[in-house]
This record gives structure tokens, sequence and C-alpha cells, in this order.
């Protein structure tokens, strides 16, 4: 009996388990926005449904396209929008004939259900069809076969508002969309399978406020693609590290790719006193400065991309500061700060940080975060680790009466 069931187990395994390991949650061969772009792909699944029109008519609004995995059974019903989302130029891909996990489906309904959902779905469109992705994301051995018979491009997401969950309303499902966006996302929303007014009233909200972080919503047909599989595995965690530390954003006022983002946190360094005499101590609310990954990126681009950074930490510091004081969040923080690798960080105390050494395993544990990071993102990939070896973290910080001083008038007297 031990013997059956655990040849059972292991074929489950090797036919369901490991498949929805690599293509699923690792997104193996998966379709990736290119993080040199601008742009972040809006898509909609398990549709058309009873709000779909009213979704529709806000993409309209704000002109902006998105991609919509149908369910074929829903479209079936609801054939006038379908060739509406044609008509209005949205991008269409498959979602299956039903909406059923593929972890319920036997090896040939997982063929069949996307072989004969594709061309249905071609059938009624009018137009070859190029995406897929499964209901949950489930995938099995069998589904990855059909769909490369099929010549179809599995997509799966980097953003994941859960707004079919009846708990989340309109302004945690922005919160989400706006605080982990950045270029080359794909953001999964659903415009079928319940009640889609929270949906609705966020996508009005957030299409805006991406914007103003220099991310224009497009369809999977406009999005470049990134080819890096270090890269993609890299985004799954780190869409987790900002939601997890409720990381934000801080919109450039001059445009462009943010530089900065934001964390809520309490100081754990020793004692630190400014120069106006206030005092850091351990516990007090500070927020943590973050390098934006995808400015990061584009800084590294030529050899001068330390003074780049240095000019470009300046410009943002205003924002900084107008960014905290305007947010409830912020209210209670005494400092702002965080650690760096970069070679201008001498350069930064300029900008009126003070520079505190870190040592000890906090100091190899971010030296090899750090070092990881800019492996990722910098254009020179691996070969920066060989000029890493020389550098030293270090911990950068300013009170928050200098940065209103300093860089919050500055903004007001201009």
């Amino acid at each position: 009996m031990i013997t059956i069931v655990g040849f059972v187990v292991g074929l489950w395994v090797l036919a369901y388990g490991l498949p929805d390991l690599f293509w699923h949650h690792l997104q193996w061969g998966s379709f990736q926005g290119s993080r040199d772009s601008h742009k972040i792909a809006l898509t909609f699944d398990d549709g058309p449904g009873q709000d779909t029109a009213a979704i529709l008519d806000v993409l309209a609004a704000h002109q902006a396209k998105a991609t919509f995995f149908i369910v074929v059974e829903a479209a079936e019903r609801h054939p006038d929008l379908i060739q509406r989302m044609v008509r209005d130029g949205h991008t269409l891909g498959l979602h299956g004939v039903s909406h059923r996990s593929m972890y319920l489906e036997t090896p040939w309904a997982s063929v069949r259900t996307i072989r004969q959902g594709a061309r249905l779905l071609e059938n009624l469109t009018g137009q070859p069809l190029r995406y897929y992705r499964p209901p949950w994301g489930h995938v099995n051995l069998f589904s990855w076969w059909a769909w490369k018979k099929s010549g179809l491009v599995p997509v799966f997401w980097t953003i994941a508002p859960d707004d079919w969950n009846p708990l989340h309303n309109a302004e945690m499902i922005y919160r989400t969309i706006v605080q982990c966006a950045s270029p080359g996302s794909i953001v999964v929303l659903h415009d079928g399978g319940g009640d889609r007014q929270p949906t609705i009233a966020a996508l009005d909200k957030a299409i805006g406020v991406l914007r103003k972080l220099n991310l224009e919503p497009v369809s999977l047909d406009s999005m470049p693609l990134d080819a890096s599989e270090l890269r993609r595995m890299w985004t799954w965690w780190e869409m987790r590290f900002t939601q997890a530390w409720d990381i934000d954003t801080v919109p450039s006022s001059l445009g462009g790719d943010p530089v900065l983002r934001l964390g809520h946190i309490q100081y754990k360094g020793s004692a630190v006193r400014f120069a106006e005499g206030t005092q850091l101590v351990r516990g007090t609310p500070m927020a943590e400065i973050h390098f934006g990954n995808p400015a990061l990126a584009q800084l590294s681009k030529n050899a001068t991309g330390g003074l780049r950074a240095f000019h470009a930490v300046l410009r943002s510091l205003t924002d900084v500061a107008q960014f905290v004081e305007t947010s409830e969040k912020y209210r209670d923080v005494q400092a702002v700060g965080g650690i760096t690798l970069l070679d201008a960080s001498s350069a930064i105390e300029k900008l009126g940080f003070l520079r505190i050494p870190i040592r000890g395993w906090q100091k190899w544990s971010m030296w090899f975060y750090l070092a990881i990071l800019m492996s990722v993102y910098h254009t020179q990939g691996w070969r920066t680790l060989k000029r890493f070896f020389k550098l030293q973290p270090v911990l950068l910080v300013m009170s928050r009466k200098h940065l209103e001083d300093r860089y919050l008038r500055r903004s007001k007297e201009a």
C-alpha cells in the first residue's frame, strides 16, 4: 500500500507539482516586461462579466489599453463585449473554456481546454491568439505541452492586488497597484467572477497615478520583452519585499523614473546627535530610503553612474521632503536615511547626511544583498562584483528638521 501511495504521489509531483513550481511560481519562459521600458501591463481575468463594460469605459476615459484573458463560456454569453474589446484596441488572451484549475484536470482534459479554447476564441474575435494564462496560474505538465504545441505565450503576473477577495476594498486594490508598480510590471485584475465595483474604482484612481510615476498602462502587445531569467526571478522577490515592508514610491516632480522609495521603520543603530541638537536613538521612527531599481539600472549605463546618482538623489530630496510632510504614514518620523554601497556615498554626505559605519552581521548581510541587487540591475551585471569588494556599506542619515529646512523650504521658495 505504501509503495502504491508513494508511486501515485510521485507521479502527481512530477506531472503537477514541479511544473507548477517552474512555470507558475518561478515563471520560467513566461512573458515578462522589460525594466528598460516605461510601461506597465494591465490585465483582466475571468470575464467577460457584468462589470466588463464599466471597466472598458474607465479604460476608454483614460485612453489606456489592457489585455483581457477570456473564459470562452462567458465570451459566448457576451459576444458584444468581445467585439467591443477588439474595437477599442485591447488585446485578448485565453483563460480557458471554463474557469477550472489545472490541478483538477486530467492530462487529456488539460490539452483539450487549451487547444479547443484557442480555436473557439479565435472564431469569436476573428484574430489570431497569442497569449494564455491558466486559471489561478495553475500549471501541469500537459498544459505546458498544450500551450507550446499551440504556439501560445504563457503570461502570469508580478502585481496581484487580489481584487477577487471581497475583503479587499478599492483603496487596498489601488494601493497595491501603485505601491508595487515599476517598469515592465504585469498587474492582474478581474472583470468577471463577481462584483468588480471596487476594481473599477481602484482602476480609475490608479491610472492617473501610474502616469505620474512615468508608467504608461498598455496591453501586452505594446510591452517590450525582458529576456533575463535572473531579473524575472528577482522581481518575484522584490514585489513581496515591497509589500511586506510597505515601501512607497516617491513620484518625481521633474518627470522620468522615480529615483527614491521610502519605508517606515524604527532606527536600530547607535545614538546619533544631529547638528541642530536633535538625537536619533534606537526605536526612533525613521523613513528608510531605498533606491528605485529601474532608475538604478538607467544610472548605471555609463562610467559616470556614481556622479549621476548623486545628482539624481539631490533632485529627489525635494520630493522626499514633500512626501514626508504630506503623508500621514510618515508624520512621526524624526529622520530619513538608508544604507548604500554607491561610489558617491561620500559625496552624498554633502547633501546633509551623516555617515555612520556599519559593523558585524548587518554589514555583511547588507553588502551581500546590495551586491546582488547591483549585479541584477547594473548594465555590467556580475562584472560589477570585482569593484564591490572594495566598497563598504554605510548608513546615511539626515534629521527631519534638516530635510525640511534645506529641501522643503527650497521647494516652497521656488
